[in-house]
């Protein structure tokens, strides 16, 4: 006797079921490897752009941060030190956009097919993960060109990037579904995401930031994020505070809680 199952409407309640997405994993892969192909089928140069835009970000930043107005770094060379932090910020950035506007991007299958409309945000996480294994490789060449010959710490850049991921999909999830109904989210993310950059020591040292502010500084997850890339790429000290553990709970929390919103507003993305 062949198994039916009943889609019922949402209720009132968000439906957190974990046990769906699991279920229908599948679809991940069908959808990184369709983002991955429409990224670049209609580009001349392909995958090339996933390497020549944060390079010519990295130009940029050196000439004016490095070369210009002569920003210290702790006997670092400027370029790698700032092309380190670049790295784990472009992944989270482009993971928080990709999962805000995946369902807007796929609103025409969404509206027409059911499946879990959560796996969308994580595929398009899962995306950009694999995209930055590019980026990755040309750091470790980039630092070793600036004598900093990769050590058994690179085996820990994946590990830091499922860190970072946490609060990419928590934020993703939650800007996904409410900008289907209130379009004001999109650009309003936009706006957070360059806060961010300056509020994250990317192209300036973290410890020009006065240590009576370093406490609340340190919550930010993309401050870790920076630090512990320059750790493994450029062996640069870090010391490990109790910030550590409370930016991994409020990382757990955005991700929790982006899921929550998620599952809440998602009945008005048909």
């Amino acid at each position: 006797m062949t198994k039916t199952k009943q889609i019922r409407p949402p209720g009132r309640l968000p439906n957190l079921n974990f046990g769906e997405i699991w279920r229908a994993r599948e679809l991940i892969s069908v959808f990184v490897r369709r983002g991955i192909s429409a990224r670049y089928r209609q580009m001349a140069l392909g995958i090339t752009w996933s390497f020549l835009e944060p390079l010519g970000l990295l130009i940029l930043m050196s000439v004016v941060f490095g070369i210009l107005i002569r920003v210290p770094t702790p006997g670092i060379p400027y370029p790698v030190f700032v092309f380190s932090a670049l790295i784990p910020w472009i992944y989270f950035s482009k993971a928080t956009n990709g999962a805000a506007h995946s369902l807007h991007e796929h609103i025409g299958i969404v509206s027409k097919i059911y499946f879990p409309r959560a796996i969308l945000p994580i595929s398009a996480v899962i995306r950009e993960f694999i995209d930055s294994a590019i980026l990755f490789i040309l750091l470790i060449s980039l630092a070793w060109l600036y004598d900093y010959p990769p050590s058994w710490k690179a085996v820990l850049m994946p590990v830091l990037f499922v860190y970072l991921t946490l609060p990419a999909l928590g934020v993703g999830l939650s800007v996904a579904a409410i900008s289907v109904k209130y379009r004001d989210f999109r650009p309003l993310l936009t706006i957070v995401l360059q806060a961010g950059f300056y509020a994250t020591p990317i192209f300036y040292p973290a410890e020009l930031i006065p240590s009576v502010a370093r406490p609340f500084y340190e919550l930010n997850p993309m401050y870790w994020g920076v630090e512990l890339s320059r750790w493994i790429i450029l062996d640069k000290p870090i010391d490990i505070t109790l910030s550590l553990y409370l930016s991994l709970v409020v990382s757990a929390a955005v991700v929790m809680a982006g899921y929550f919103v998620f599952a809440f507003y998602e009945r008005d993305a048909v």
